[in-house]
């Protein structure tokens, strides 16, 4: 994955520096970590199929407390969760099925809520915003598409992901195919999965959340004493969202991609998305310090 070609000194110098021992080490610990927790064996060679633990992420849902929510939601539900009557774990690999599945209809408003119900989990507000996105909000002004219209921009997002990659599906989101409150954090979830089921030029999509924006803070916050970052803005007010740039992701995809590469030795090929879901689920900070006004 190559930066952009009008990406900044500082923003350059970041991802083409890479990792310091310690980050380096800090990964490395954290990989093991989730293998010491898991199921995964090791092949012949002593190696772990590192994409196979990424799909094994699982979230808890309750699908019946997202159904009763909306009727939009409960008809847009795939057969699979819909029947669920308690709690299920539904894993990455389980919504990829439901992109693949999507794929073969051409309707991806079931992808939108199943990443959608995957990226909340039982957090108490998931249905009511995803009701929003389907509905609109009755008390405000803000448009409302209908599910016609929803899924012509869903279908229209992928064919743009699998014609001019993820940087130019991000930009679509944001700009003319917009859906009123779909923002970054789960548009890129949707995305993700869809870039599962999607040849996609270039890099493959990845999740942007303020969680993970917290973590590329924290990086760049480190470097900041370095010659390339003198004159730039500082590092948090670069990654302040909710609502990124296309330029922010797509540096955001070139540091990711940067890091799976610097991190793959030994027979193991890291991808993009273990780094960013061993970010997703440890901060850096916690282990390694954070940044302080002198550092």
């Amino acid at each position: 994955m190559h930066l952009p070609d009008d990406a900044s000194e500082y923003d350059a110098g970041v991802v083409n520096g890479g990792l310091r021992d310690d980050e380096r080490a800090w990964f490395k610990q954290k990989l093991q970590d989730l293998l010491t927790a898991g199921e995964l064996s090791a092949d012949e060679r002593g190696c772990v199929d590192l994409q196979a633990l990424v799909m094994q992420h699982v979230v808890t849902l309750d699908p019946e407390r997202w159904a009763a929510r909306s009727p939009a939601i409960r008809e847009g539900m795939p057969a699979r969760l819909s029947s669920a009557a308690w709690t299920v774990s539904v894993s990455r690999g389980d919504v990829a099925v439901v992109a693949a599945e999507c794929r073969v209809t051409g309707d991806w408003l079931p992808l939108l809520i199943t990443s959608f119900m995957w990226g909340w989990g039982t957090n108490g507000t998931g249905p009511a915003k995803l009701q929003w996105v389907l509905e609109g909000q009755q008390d405000r002004l803000s448009p409302v598409l209908g599910l016609d219209e929803i899924r012509l921009r869903l279908a229209q997002a992928v064919c743009v992901l699998g014609r001019d990659g993820a940087g130019s599906a991000y930009d679509f989101f944001r700009e003319g195919g917009r859906i009123p409150h779909l923002g970054p954090a789960f548009f890129t979830k949707f995305l993700y999965f869809a870039g599962r089921a999607t040849d996609v030029p270039g890099a493959s999509p990845l999740i942007l959340d303020s969680r993970l924006a917290e973590r590329m803070t924290w990086f760049w916050k480190r470097r900041r004493g370095e010659p390339y970052a003198a004159n730039a803005r500082p590092a948090q007010w670069l990654w302040q969202g909710p609502g990124w740039s296309t330029y922010r992701y797509r540096i955001y995809l070139a540091c990711l991609n940067r890091l799976a590469d610097q991190l793959s030795d030994g027979g193991q090929r890291w991808t993009p998305d273990l780094v960013e879901l061993l970010l997703f689920r440890h901060n850096p900070a916690d282990d390694l310090g954070p940044v302080t006004a002198g550092s």
